[in-house]
């Protein structure tokens, strides 16, 4: 039986749900920025790219001054970033031929843009899409593999994916769908190890269903979780009723339910569910987030346990299910997440009244288009130091206060060298889960004199669907 194609429609409509924030990943200013970042993102991570070009940027801030650039020392500042020897060539005959051509600025013809240096079909578009907005396609390596994993193309290369994909889609939906379908392949259709249990395509995926072998490793699928499932949510629950004896995993949603009155149902929590403080004395702990303790929990035999995706392991989920717990798992990781989330804990304890004017008030702040501010680190431990990555709930948390959230993707380790090379111009140094004080304050001051450092509660930065609103407070009042 011959299968028929996804629904391109469909499958728009979701990954927009999905992935409010998607946006093109390489940092840049402007045109010549954003050319020079796509040359050095060839077989290197646009993570890597982004810790390298501040400082390529400071010493050659245009094609006059990268024209001019000595080959060795423009080596010696993208070296990290991979083929550093022909990608500095491409990037100084780059500023040569912007300079003899188009008068040092980045054309917008796909012809002129195509013949310079170092400029291929993929990088063109990339550059088209975003410095000009003329719709275009690029396919990297992930949507490659999501196109053909959602059985969107068979093609065997690149360029052959990209017609296919151009002829499913409106041309007015490509660059949309170009970030769309990259951030999937980051955070769900991973190449080695696809999350189909949380994916939101999984119903309209013959790969994720089984139906096909997945073109990428060559193998058969089995689907973990029911088609159409929201990506924010998973959940293993077999129940009557709205549950009466639940036990929290997530510090935050602890905090909700006793927000909404759930306290008396409430019989167990982690050592981290400290808000509010008097629980700490009438709710019995089991451990803490990454490893509770699951003889306790069976002993205390809830019949709803929650967890939240980044928060609790997977194992955790797993042993609750050989235990015949029932379980929900949350995914937050953007604000619209906690209006998912929301409304799913209103629906599954029997409580949609309490979720209703919660979501309602973030609905209406996440209306209207969002400018890309300045340029913002939220920094999370020291020694090593950590950050909150643009795709997780922090740093979507800066982008609808009016930031543009920097750094490598989820919660990287920085070395010195990777903190100086991002050149934040705001610093966010919450009060958990790393203590940070004035002392931090003061040190990063002086470390980034231009910046501005801000220390500010944790809890309302990091504490989503409780602590939402603060948090959006909080950051829009910086």
């Amino acid at each position: 039986m011959r299968l028929s194609r996804p629904a391109p429609g469909e499958i728009q409509a979701r990954l927009r749900a999905a992935y409010p924030d998607a946006r093109c990943a390489l940092d840049h200013r402007d045109p010549f920025q954003l050319v020079v970042a796509t040359i050095l993102s060839a077989q290197c991570t646009d993570a890597r790219v982004n810790l390298t070009t501040p400082a390529l940027f400071a010493r050659f801030p245009d094609a006059a001054s990268l024209a001019e650039a000595p080959q060795d020392e423009v080596e010696v500042l993208i070296k990290s970033t991979g083929f550093f020897r022909n990608k500095a060539k491409n990037l100084i005959g780059l500023g040569q031929a912007l300079m003899a051509r188009h008068g040092g600025l980045v054309p917008a013809d796909p012809a002129a843009l195509g013949a310079l240096p170092g400029v291929g079909q993929k990088t063109a578009n990339v550059v088209l899409a975003n410095a000009f907005g003329v719709p275009a396609l690029a396919v990297d390596t992930h949507i490659f593999r999501v196109a053909r994993r959602l059985g969107l193309s068979k093609a065997p290369t690149p360029e052959k994916v990209e017609a296919d994909l151009c002829r499913l889609f409106p041309r007015e939906d490509w660059i949309e769908l170009h970030h769309q379908l990259i951030f999937h392949g980051r955070r769900t259709c991973d190449a080695r190890r696809p999350d189909c249990a949380a994916c939101s395509l999984l119903d309209l995926c013959p790969t994720g269903l089984g139906k096909i072998k997945d073109p990428h490793l060559g193998v058969t699928f089995e689907a973990s979780v029911s088609a159409g499932q929201s990506s924010a949510v998973t959940s293993q629950i077999q129940m009557i009723g709205s549950p009466q004896r639940i036990l929290s995993l997530v510090p935050s949603v602890t905090e909700l339910l006793v927000q909404w009155g759930l306290a008396a149902r409430l019989v167990g929590r982690t050592r981290y569910c400290i808000e509010p403080r008097w629980i700490r004395n009438t709710v019995p702990s089991v451990g803490g987030t990454k490893d509770p303790d699951l003889g306790r929990i069976r002993d205390l035999a809830p019949d709803l346990v929650i967890l939240e995706r980044d928060e609790n392991p997977k194992e955790v989920a797993e042993a609750l299910t050989a235990l015949d717990i029932p379980w929900l798992a949350l995914e937050i990781r953007t604000v619209k997440d906690c209006i998912a989330g929301l409304r799913e804990l209103g629906h599954r304890l029997g409580l949609p009244e309490a979720a209703a004017p919660r979501v309602a008030a973030l609905e209406a702040s996440l209306k209207g288009r969002r400018r890309k501010g300045p340029r913002a680190l939220a920094l999370i431990w020291k020694a090593p130091w950590m950050s909150a990555g643009p795709d997780t709930y922090l740093g979507d948390l800066l982008r609808q206060g009016g930031f543009t959230p920097i750094g490598p993707d989820r919660y990287p380790v920085l070395s010195d060298d990777d903190l100086d090379a991002l050149a934040p111009e705001v610093i966010l140094l919450p009060t958990e889960p790393y203590r940070f004080n004035r002392r931090h304050q003061t040190e990063l001051q002086k470390r980034f004199p231009n910046a501005a450092v801000h220390l500010v509660d944790g809890q309302a930065l990091t504490w989503y669907l409780s602590r939402t609103e603060a948090g959006l407070d909080l950051v829009r009042s910086l």
